[in-house]
């Protein structure tokens, strides 16, 4: 599937879609994590249409930064992001290992666990962009090594 993406700089917004209409939004649960949102459509509204990143700049820190002229690289927060240069995977929040739990669209992946309020509900808890270098080249750079690592000498 087709992602396409918008930034808007002077927002710092990232919005990252299928094209598809979303029929529900549901904000990613977690310290921080606030500004992220994930569009979902389908009867269990887990089938993601979109992301959208208020604060991209930060959320994609230390590992990309901006390219807008030349965006010095952010430290960022390690409990919320996190990337794995051998697969150029992007994770934003938490992850689970119940399979149930995890739904695909394309290259983003997204984590949900039981809506502890709504019985048959689910909340996002996290989501992971594969070939995220690819994807958010025209307009963030990977940063090597990631802002605030220590060279090992």
């Amino acid at each position: 599937m087709n992602l396409t993406l918008r930034y808007d700089p002077e927002a710092d917004a990232l919005l990252i879609s299928t094209g598809q209409q979303a029929h529900d939004t549901t904000v990613l649960e977690g310290p921080e994590l606030g500004f992220i949102a994930i569009d979902s459509a389908g009867a269990d509204n887990r089938n993601m249409v979109a992301v959208e990143i208020i604060f991209a700049s930060s959320y994609l820190a230390p590992y990309f930064r901006s390219r807008r002229e030349n965006a010095p690289p952010r430290v960022g927060n390690p409990e919320i992001t996190s990337y794995d240069p051998a697969t150029d995977t992007l994770t934003l929040g938490a992850t689970t290992d119940a399979l149930n739990m995890v739904s695909h669209t394309g290259d983003l992946t997204a984590y949900w666990q039981p809506d502890s309020k709504y019985d048959g509900f689910f909340t996002a808890i996290g989501l992971s962009l594969r070939n995220a270098a690819q994807h958010l080249a025209p307009y963030f750079a990977r940063v090597e090594p990631a802002a605030g690592s220590e060279v090992q000498g």
